[in-house]
């Protein structure tokens, strides 16, 4: 039976005419690549599908291997032994196996949709009945899954709502593949049972212009299609934080993601599913938003490193390699939709028979639907690909050469890359945007690499449940500037001028990265080496750090001596975890020379590199001048995730003005450096000189070699640069006028209070808590009073199996929050406790610092039972209040919970919850949405 004939039109990835047209390219040139998803899914009906009984569960442990922190393996067939990929340890821990779910979970709903693509395309029957099988077994399990503890949003079956949302998607995707081909029987059952109320689940959590809402949004258009529900498709497309949104406000006019590279391709693969769920349905979206996503296809590339791999900029993972499948896919489907010579030049490429990488195990069998596992690099076949381009893919592909990007600036994310000696030597400034929830504050920071060595690197993001994610996400373990031993305040930064000559070329980027300090940095890339030069100015004297992350030697007899770096305390300013830290005095005039031989180099692998000769070309050379008297810091730290702690230095400079220089030489073609003001003199070892001299917004360079003279003028001048440039950062507003404190103030704290996790303030049952604020001679006087039937206090000395919060915020207590002296530049310090009642000990209150600040000063705090709950009263010191006739920031955070919970259920805070989730909020809080306050001096 010619079955192409009896199919039901489906409604989802494809048009009953293009499913004619992919069982001929299934037959024909893409038959390989059928034949090898076939032979995965064989291996996998050698088992019943087996759908597991309990939740996934995320843990500081679960997943991670103790001993080097590489995520385990990941084995669809072992749900009990793990092994770590890296040290060869097994775990059996009930951590890892919870964690194991997660992946689990996506694998084998991914496995239904590959069985349904290739009974469509391929007629196979047993791969088919295998879809249903699993299906069925969904349907007959989700609604058992607790929608409880989670972590990121509503879900039953995962801790998170976007994993649920990948999940769905390929639910039903394969429930609409299995009816085109006429298999109608099932499909009632699953749109009851699992896609109605699993779409209400995540329709319930808007996480707004995040990479996450992006596959929210894919979801909530496939089920409202499966179901027929013409309103909420449109909303998916067209809503607030719909398919259309997202491609217009997360995507920027570069065709990148706001979030960088690592974010992008996964946001940009859901909106592939939301940009082809539209188009199938009919709906044209603008032109303009369609040329961007376009774009996005090839964006990856264009930043990549000279080994192929993504700079780990913002919360990346590190040393993502860009020869797995999945990226070799994303190209194809980018080909598929329009013709782009960039596209194919990569695929060719990827493809080539002698591509710089061994043939191993791509890993395609065991991916976990669309949450990334990366994979070793790997060369690379069209058999390789995934499901999506058996649907889509063009069944033969454009001649084509490699092509790989040169220099390139992408001016909407803010970063301008620059590429000598075909791509082998890589600098790159990234100045602009900060990149959202998911960003770091690094503005002004420098990457450096040389074919497979990397010497200034971006190490990205570990675990987000490990404490050295405080460590990544700290402007110390970037190499970009920070003031006064604080990360830098999250700001976008400005390009001033950018321009390429010839084998010259140069980026100038500036920043306020701190209230009052611009700091400005200009890249000067040439054919041998790179000029890096800092200059910062301040609207009072203040200390600037400037990282170098090189583990080098000082090349000169420095005064070195045992070294308190200081730092100004914060959980993300990284000074906490600098170890062996000492320093030198560095003297005006001085030009200190730094030399790391080229094993020193970070590398994304430990596999050797026919380029790794040794001698001047595989090591690294630094000049550094500081323009004023400075210090040489150097200390160990925390390297990439999962590698041992390494050796970096660091410029410290104090004063109201500063600037410091640096070359850096890679290949051995500098002799000598020479610094004076706004000159650099760089003598070479081909007995050449070239003489550099800074501008307002221009480098000029003339190059000496015997008789022969060379100028070249780089300007690039941005508009923006023409006149001040505006940054646009409100440290402190004032919304509303300030509450006096003449007499005692009273807050009653209810439904438009609460931040809620899964159940709502009426589920949860009606929190609620009175506050009354009182200012006498002794502070100010807080007295709560919480409803609650079961009070739950987290114990002293409880640790946190769950992510790396402090573990009181997850049972009953109060976070209490003060800003004295607001409108001060800079910011006033913020104190913040958390308070918890120590039902072992009387009226007892643990009181916990959040803020540095808040160590210095503490409330005195008692509590007590009640007949609706508890009470508790706290004394803040004036210290901490700030002068009288000046407004103050005040809130308060009551914490709520549930026996039996792991996690906390919602919380009560003061100044409003605006509809808010509570997850992630950990005992954090926006100083922007303090109550004013402020108190008179008696007469």
């Amino acid at each position: 039976m010619d079955r192409s004939l009896a199919m039901n039109e489906p409604r989802l990835l494809l048009s009953p005419e293009s499913v004619t047209e992919r069982r001929a390219a299934a037959a024909g040139p893409l038959a390989p690549l059928a034949a090898s998803l076939a032979r995965d899914l064989a291996r996998v009906r050698e088992r019943e599908p087996d759908v597991p009984r309990d939740k996934a569960r995320m843990t500081r442990i679960g997943g991670r291997c103790p001993t080097d922190g590489a995520l385990l393996g990941f084995d669809p067939f072992s749900p009990l032994v793990h092994t770590c990929p890296v040290c060869g340890r097994v775990y059996d821990d009930e951590a890892h196996h919870r964690w194991w779910i997660f992946w689990y979970q996506l694998w084998l709903a991914e496995r239904a949709v590959h069985g349904a693509a290739l009974a469509v395309l391929t007629d196979d029957d047993a791969a088919g009945a295998f879809a249903r099988d699993v299906l069925a077994a969904y349907a007959e399990r989700y609604l058992r899954y607790p929608n409880r503890d989670n972590v990121l949003g509503p879900t039953r079956p995962f801790f998170s709502t976007y994993l649920e949302s990948i999940w769905l998607l390929q639910i039903c995707i394969a429930t609409d593949l299995l009816e085109a081909r006429g298999e109608t029987s099932l499909g009632g059952t699953v749109r009851d049972r699992i896609v109605e109320p699993s779409r209400a689940l995540i329709a319930s959590y808007d996480e707004g212009r995040s990479n996450r809402q992006v596959w929210n949004a894919a979801a909530l258009a496939a089920a409202a299609r499966l179901l027929g529900d013409d309103d909420a498709f449109t909303g998916a497309v067209w809503g607030r934080s719909g398919v259309e949104s997202h491609l217009a406000g997360g995507l920027l006019a570069d065709g990148t993601w706001y979030e960088g590279e690592n974010y992008h391709q996964f946001a940009h693969r859901g909106l592939w599913y939301g940009v082809t769920l539209a188009e199938r349905a009919g709906i044209a979206l603008p032109a303009e938003l369609l040329d961007r996503f376009a774009q996005g296809f090839v964006a990856p590339f264009l930043t990549a490193l000279p080994d192929l791999t993504l700079p780990a900029r913002r919360d990346s993972q590190w040393a993502i390699s860009l020869r797995q499948w999945r990226w070799a896919e994303s190209c194809e489907l980018g080909l598929a939709r329009r013709d782009d010579t960039r596209l194919a030049g990569v695929l060719a490429a990827l493809y080539a028979p002698d591509a710089p990488a061994p043939w191993r195990d791509t890993g395609r069998w065991r991916t976990a639907a669309e949450s990334e596992r990366n994979e070793p690099p790997t060369r690379l076949t069209r058999a390789d690909l995934g499901w999506r381009s058996l649907l889509h893919a063009r069944p033969e592909l454009p001649a084509a050469e490699p092509w790989m990007p040169e220099s390139v600036l992408l001016p909407a994310q803010g970063i301008a890359v620059f590429r000598r000696d075909g791509g082998a030597r890589y600098a790159a400034l990234d100045y602009g945007t900060s990149g959202g929830g998911h960003g770091h504050p690094d503005r002004l920071n420098l990457l450096l690499a040389d074919g497979p060595r990397r010497w200034l690197d971006d190490m990205g993001t570990g675990s987000y449940v490990e404490r050295t994610l405080h460590w990544y996400r700290s402007t110390l373990a970037h190499d970009a500037p920070l003031v006064d031993g604080k990360s830098q305040e999250r700001v976008d930064g400005v390009l001033d001028a950018y321009d390429e000559r010839g084998d010259w070329g140069w980026a100038l980027g500036a920043a306020e990265i701190s209230p009052g300090v611009r700091v400005a940095r200009a890249l000067v890339v040439g054919p041998r080496y790179v000029v890096d030069r800092l200059v910062w100015t301040a609207d009072r004297e203040v200390t600037l750090d400037l990282p170098l992350h090189v583990d080098a030697d000082v090349d000169a007899p420095l005064a070195w001596a045992a070294y308190d770096a200081g730092g100004a305390g914060g959980l993300e300013d990284g000074f906490d975890f600098l170890l062996d830290t000492s320093a030198a005095p560095l003297p005006v005039g001085q030009v200190v020379r730094l030399h790391a031989p080229g094993e020193r180099a970070i590398r994304s692998s430990v596999e050797p590199s026919p380029d790794d000769a040794g001698g001047d070309r595989a090591s690294c050379r630094a000049w550094v001048a500081a323009s004023h008297a400075a210090t040489l810091v150097r200390a160990v730290a925390p390297s990439s995730p999962g590698r041992s702690p390494r050796r970096f230095h660091a410029v410290r400079q104090r004063g109201a003005f500063g600037g410091v220089t640096t070359v850096w030489d890679t290949r051995g073609s500098v002799a000598d450096v020479r610094v004076d003001g706004d000159a650099v003199v760089v003598e070479r070892l081909d007995g050449g000189r070239d003489e550099h001299r800074a501008a307002a917004v221009a480098w000029r360079v003339v190059q000496r070699r015997g008789e022969q003279v060379r100028e070249v003028t780089l300007a690039g001048a941005t508009p923006r640069a023409k006149g001040t440039a505006e940054h646009g950062v409100a440290f402190v507003e004032m919304p509303r006028p300030p509450i006096w404190l003449r007499k005692p103030v009273r807050f009653s704290l209810g439904a438009s209070h609460y931040r809620r996790s899964e159940e709502s303030w009426e589920e949860a049952g009606r929190p609620a808590s009175e506050v009354t604020v009182t200012h006498g001679s002794d502070g100010l006087t807080v007295d709560v009073e919480v409803t609650t039937p079961h009070p739950t206090f987290v114990k002293e000395g409880t640790v946190n199996p769950l992510d790396n919060e402090r573990a009181e915020i997850n049972g009953h207590g109060v976070q209490l929050y003060v800003q004295p002296a607001l409108g001060a530049r800079p910011a006033s310090e913020i104190f913040a406790w958390l308070l918890v009642p120590d039902d072992r000990a009387g009226d007892a209150v643990r009181v916990v610092p959040v803020t540095p600040a808040a160590e210095r000063v503490r409330p005195r705090a008692r509590w007590r039972r009640t007949a609706s709950g508890y009470a508790l009263t706290a004394i803040v010191p004036p210290e901490a209040l700030g002068p009288p006739n000046v407004p103050f920031g005040f809130d308060l955070i009551v914490n709520e919970t549930a026996p039996g919970r792991e996690r906390r259920r919602g919380q009560l805070v003061l100044s409003g919850a605006r509809g808010e989730f509570v997850y992630l909020q950990g005992d954090r809080h926006d100083p922007e949405r303090f109550v004013h306050m402020w108190w008179q001096q008696p007469a």
